[in-house]
């Protein structure tokens, strides 16, 4: 009996400690709230002008991309980059504002959220407009941070009634 019971032993705990195996269990408040904090960081960023440290909030890693009203805009961390880049230096200001998010937590380092937003820009040039928008996005925790790693966002139509 004792020769069948310790391998036994041996396998159950080998299997709970597998990466993402059944007997995972993950602590769903703690990641929920190093998300949230993550995603607070992230708009004081982007309100603050911070291209590079906003790059920090992506993947860099090959199956990043991120789409905007239905079209892939970003296919890679290069372009977003460039992108956000080129914004920047022609942008005045940026104020965002989070109205409603939920995360949902996936495993112990994976999470999808949903946001609802305002956002107000203002370009050097005086231009000024407000996008109202929605964005859903899986992050994923990389090397002890949480970066987007796909992503779409959208802004709001108006529905015929």
């Amino acid at each position: 009996m004792k020769k069948i019971v310790l391998p036994l032993l041996c396998l159950i705990c080998l299997a709970a400690c597998t990466e993402g195996g059944a007997s995972e269990m993950v602590n769903k408040s703690k990641v929920t709230e190093e998300v949230e904090s993550r995603l607070g960081a992230f708009v004081t960023a982007l309100n603050s002008g911070d291209a590079t440290g906003l790059l920090d909030f992506y993947s860099k890693k090959e199956r990043f991309y991120w789409v905007e009203d239905g079209q892939i805009t970003y296919p890679d961390h290069a372009t977003l980059a460039a992108s956000l880049e080129g914004l920047f230096s022609t942008l005045e200001s940026a104020e965002m504002r989070v109205l409603e998010r939920r995360v949902e937590v996936l495993a112990h380092n994976k999470v999808s959220i949903y946001s609802e937003y305002e956002q107000d820009l203002k370009m050097k040039s005086g231009f000024a407009f407000s996008i109202n928008g929605a964005m859903t996005a899986l992050m994923e925790k990389e090397d002890g941070v949480w970066r987007y790693v796909i992503g779409h966002s959208s802004t709001r139509k108006q529905r015929g009634g």
